[in-house]
């Protein structure tokens, strides 16, 4: 059986080697460093709490129960094969049904399940979209926002599969994204994964999120200055656009996409 190390990436964790030069400076109490010794499958959780982009919204903190459907209900299984084919050709070997803690139920029946492997915006452009021979346009070079750099790890995503922005969240204004996703068990989707994202559902349906340009996804993750980025298809270019508006602009064609993260299975414990 494929073991975790296949699904990360083979570099040197050089925010690793500074975090544990750090422990001591943290001054963490003996029954927070005796509970995190003990219960190692937490380590993961609190990191990705903790390590967040100032303008970032981070996980909840607090387990909610997911409601909806089982997960036999929906086609959760049948679009990560998908993903799986997609990510074979384009991303390289990964192994996505033995390698995360796939979830029980999900609130949606019908998803798109996306995965991102580490990349950049600017190699998701050029290896999920352009390698598709997708047009892309971009009012604002991708790689200049914040939040436009590769994760540490991988990470595999689940939304909606549906052409709009969800629905609870048409007219919010980019800045008001984290007091909307506080608490929630889901979070804004990213410029990445959409991208990812999109290119995937064309690639089995031969659609696109957000299609005619008539509604937009906001990624309120990732920022320049006071603007926001977000993203669409423009039939009338056949490209995927990703453009930018003010963090407070208001218009009831935008919104953001919730989506729900799947865990990596946790290293074995050691005795």
């Amino acid at each position: 059986m494929p073991t975790e190390p296949l699904l990360i990436r083979k570099s040197t964790n050089d925010l690793g080697i500074l975090v544990a030069g750090q422990f001591h400076a943290a001054g963490l109490s003996e029954e927070v460093e005796s509970h995190f010794l003990f219960q190692k499958q937490n380590v993961v959780p609190a990191l990705r709490r903790g390590f967040v982009l100032p303008n970032a919204i981070p996980l909840s903190a607090v387990p909610v129960e997911m409601t909806g459907y089982s997960i036999e209900e929906t086609d959760y299984f049948q679009w990560l094969d998908h993903m799986q084919k997609f990510a074979d050709k384009h991303f390289g070997p990964w192994v996505l049904r033995e390698g995360f803690s796939h979830p029980t139920r999900l609130p949606w029946k019908n998803v798109l399940v996306i995965f991102d492997p580490g990349l950049t915006n600017r190699e998701m452009v050029d290896k999920a979209l352009k390698a598709r021979n997708l047009g892309v346009f971009e009012r604002m070079d991708v790689g200049t926002y914040e939040g436009a750099g590769a994760l540490s790890t991988c990470r595999l995503q689940i939304i909606e599969r549906s052409p709009t922005p969800t629905v609870a969240t048409r007219g919010l204004p980019p800045k008001y994204a984290k007091h909307w996703f506080g608490g929630r068990v889901t979070r804004p989707l990213g410029l990445r994964a959409y991208g990812i994202g999109t290119s995937v559902l064309h690639s089995v349906e031969k659609q696109f999120l957000d299609p005619e340009a008539k509604t937009a996804t906001f990624f309120p993750e990732n920022v320049s200055g006071g603007c926001v980025a977000y993203g669409c298809y423009g039939p009338y270019g056949s490209e995927v656009y990703f453009g930018y508006d003010d963090s407070d602009y208001e218009a009831d064609r935008y919104g953001f996409r919730e989506a729900i993260e799947v865990p990596l299975k946790p290293l074995p414990s050691t005795p």
